[in-house]
């Protein structure tokens, strides 16, 4: 294993929870990441929905949502490519950041669901904890053999983007008014 793999591995582990037993949830919601300038999928994109459409062929939910503004449009269309029938597809669109996809989700399912929360490793916890604080009960879950890892340059620049955003979220969450 090259130095910067295992720089990367070492990086994104506080950032990546333990994956859960398979076990049926009431949706599968793959979480968007921008699309190459042509509108295709980018390998990230396309690593989150082919593990997204395995989830569902597993018979692990009912419904698979793609989230992401500009995205969901060609997940779903991919998801259906890879044979997840339309009627099980839930496109949610408007979202353009991780806290909007946990929130937009939460406002499509009923409160307690328990959602197969699909990205890479180094986004998981932190979408984990978005989808928590929404009121639902994520299953976080990523490819074991990501695209972070097999391009360790990309997966170092994206776990440090990632270090950041917590950063950016916890001082969003101390600025926030208290309401009692």
């Amino acid at each position: 294993m090259s130095a910067l793999r295992t720089l990367v591995k070492l990086a994104s582990k506080p950032l990546a929870p333990p994956r859960p037993p398979l076990r049926e949830a009431d949706a599968i919601v793959v979480l968007g990441a921008p699309t190459a300038p042509d509108g295709s999928l980018t390998a990230i994109v396309e690593e989150r929905v082919r593990l997204g459409c395995e989830l569902y062929a597993m018979g692990l939910a009912p419904t698979l949502f793609v989230s992401g503004k500009g995205e969901a449009g060609p997940m779903a269309a991919r998801a259906i490519e890879l044979g997840v029938p339309a009627s099980a597809i839930t496109a949610e669109g408007g979202s353009r950041t991780t806290e909007e996809n946990a929130r937009y989700c939460a406002e499509l399912l009923p409160g307690g669901a328990s959602v197969w929360v699909v990205s890479q490793p180094f986004h998981l916890r932190r979408a984990s904890y978005l989808f928590r604080r929404e009121g639902l009960r994520p299953l976080p879950i990523a490819d074991e053999d990501s695209i972070q890892f097999r391009v360790p340059r990309l997966g170092l620049r994206w776990a440090s983007r990632e270090y950041v955003a917590w950063v950016h979220a916890a001082l969003r969450t101390l600025a926030a008014p208290v309401i009692r």
